[in-house]
């Protein structure tokens, strides 16, 4: 029955997104459970690639990111910047379109995932230490360069940066973007599809939320 919920929600999404011209299609296809490997170069560059370099010792990254699939963020209350105004999905356009941008990711999607993970509350931290907008794992904030996860900016960046790399590494297959995304790449591989209950609701609550966004973009 799981099987085929997920088979369903999978070619529904993709159809959908296939009409609304927002296929998230990678840049540069990878394979489907390939690792993704973090190397730095000698001039200080960062480099992320699905295929490990001759000669050059990798660090593995995102087997499971946000280590499980989460149960929902919840504001830290030491936070000055928690307000009603902080929450405004508007505030932080200016950041969600440098994002958008940078990644070639759609500016709706990348609302949507931040309505659903924090409701645009950037001092958000969820019960298994999710962090900030987009609930990055301090792990996950640390490869991805974010020095902050509070930060909205840095948040926003490096939230999108890992869309884009597991958007490349599943090509464009929005289910298991999603999925990746909150229950982990490896929760993922296990059962080739959605692992959890949980994380199926979670990926139909985002997408929901991206056909709003996309709605709300079209509007004159």
């Amino acid at each position: 029955m799981h099987t085929f919920c997920n088979l369903l929600a999978r070619r529904f999404l993709r159809r959908s997104l296939a009409l609304s011209g927002l296929l998230l299609a990678a840049a540069a296809p990878a394979a489907a459970h390939a690792d993704i490997y973090r190397y730095e170069q000698p001039d200080g560059t960062v480099v992320f690639t699905t295929k490990p370099q001759a000669g050059q010792a990798p660090t593995t990254v995102y087997s499971n990111p946000h280590g499980g699939a989460r149960t929902g963020a919840q504001p830290r209350r030491s936070s000055a910047a928690s307000g009603a105004e902080s929450r405004a999905p508007g505030r932080y356009d200016a950041y969600i379109r440098e994002a958008a941008a940078r990644f070639q990711m759609p500016v709706a999607f990348i609302k949507a995932v931040i309505q659903i993970e924090s409701g645009f509350n950037p001092n958000a931290v969820s019960p298994v230490g999710a962090q900030g907008l987009m609930q990055l794992m301090p792990g996950t904030a640390t490869e991805m360069q974010c020095a902050d996860a509070f930060d909205p900016r840095e948040n926003i960046i490096a939230g999108t940066k890992l869309l884009r790399l597991l958007s490349n590494r599943y090509n464009g297959d929005i289910n298991l973007v999603l999925a990746a995304y909150n229950a982990g790449p490896g929760n993922v591989a296990k059962v080739d599809g959605i692992p959890f209950e949980q994380t199926r609701v979670y990926v139909e609550n985002v997408y929901a939320a991206y056909q709003r966004f996309l709605a709300a973009e079209r509007q004159p």
